[in-house]
């Protein structure tokens, strides 16, 4: 087949893109630029880094031996990933912005363009796997690697998007795979992993969102879990459900941002108790399985780096569910991602919507 693969210099893809090869496959690199014309928050145009970027992916494509090419995915990444970004945080949420990037660009305009130019298929670097069951049905799993599983950020790909996607680092661990990059001379071989959202650079969220949209967070009212005035925060983006620190409320016991309001501007301060939340609303939910018809029991993760929670999902039509914690769970979020899974299958997922606390919290 012909592949191209999103190569970003760095040792996953770049491997991918080596095992791909070693399979028989006709392999491309293509790097994407995503940040054209974006200002960088130190002063430094984003798109310097990306220059970085290419470079070192052109390099990872030379010493393949395969060819290299650029997509400019910019003016769609500003439209649907940018924009979303501060409009959820406007709208009050915290928001998963690779989430719906890897919809939308990554394996949605990246595939189209990569198709459109006659590849067979794209292939990335992320640690998930891709299959089709006796049913026909593409099914996504969660990688070996569980440290290094990306499948939480995949619940989003359709049936079609799947259909056409490989994962060549699916049944690998990150020390096997740079121990190929090793053996094989690649210079990124020990070149750490990126742990910052592209578009955020050292992870200062409130700083890119002022950039952004200055002026567009005014300061408002702390209130406690009874609708109590107990201080004044600074702007709904600089809070997170679940923040203790730099809130500079005078309690003598640890205090905890619990929600937050964009219609009153007023952020819900409470102890670790309040934060319990019984369930959640989900919306825009992708089912990756078949669309359930009834309640089902299944594991939930409602944040990246969290262990899987037993819960009980009720399906509210084909793009909604509500989940049940069978232990109230802490922290949920609205804006970030809520995925299914049974077992290593993801199941499916979508985005929280609303959260329904204890009967000792809100």
């Amino acid at each position: 087949m012909k592949i191209a693969v999103g190569l970003s210099g760095g040792v996953d893809s770049s491997v991918a893109a080596k095992l791909l090869l070693e399979q028989g496959h006709e392999v491309c690199g293509v790097t994407f630029r995503m940040l054209g014309g974006i200002v960088g928050y130190t002063g430094v145009h984003a798109d310097q880094n990306e220059d970085r970027i290419v470079d070192e992916a052109a390099q990872a494509a030379r010493m393949l031996g395969i060819p290299h090419r650029v997509y400019d995915l910019s003016a769609a990444f500003e439209r649907d990933v940018i924009r979303y970004f501060v409009e959820s945080y406007r709208a009050g949420e915290t928001p998963n912005p690779c989430y719906l990037c890897n919809k939308r660009i990554k394996f949605g305009l990246f595939l189209d363009l990569a198709l459109r130019d006659g590849f067979d298929a794209i292939a990335t670097g992320h640690y998930a796997k891709v299959s089709r069951n006796a049913a026909g049905r593409y099914t996504l799993e969660r990688g070996a690697d569980i440290q290094k599983d990306q499948s939480y950020f995949l619940a989003l790909l359709s049936q079609y998007q799947l259909s056409k996607t490989f994962f060549p680092l699916a049944d690998m661990t990150k020390d096997e795979v740079r121990s190929i990059a090793a053996a094989a001379g690649f210079g990124n071989a020990q070149k750490a992993d990126s742990q910052d959202i592209c578009f955020v650079p050292g992870g200062d969220y409130t700083a890119v969102i002022d950039a952004l949209a200055p002026n567009a967070f005014p300061a408002g009212d702390f209130i406690d879990v009874t609708g109590k005035k107990i201080g004044t925060h600074r702007g709904l983006h600089r809070y997170t459900i679940g923040q203790r620190r730099g809130l500079a409320l005078p309690f003598g016991y640890p205090v905890y941002v619990v929600s937050k309001s964009a219609a009153a501007n007023t952020v819900t301060v409470g102890t670790e108790a309040d934060m319990a939340a019984a369930s959640c609303t989900v919306r825009d939910v992708n089912w990756i399985a078949a669309v359930p018809q009834e309640p089902f029991s299944a594991e939930v993760k409602t944040r990246y780096r969290q262990q899987l929670k037993n819960a009980r999902i009720e399906p509210v039509g084909e793009t909604s569910a509500r989940v049940v914690f069978e232990v109230p769970e802490r922290a949920v979020a609205c804006g970030q991602a809520a995925v299914f899974y049974h077992g290593s299958a993801v199941l499916g997922g979508g985005i929280i919507a609303s959260t329904e606390f204890t009967a000792s919290a809100l």
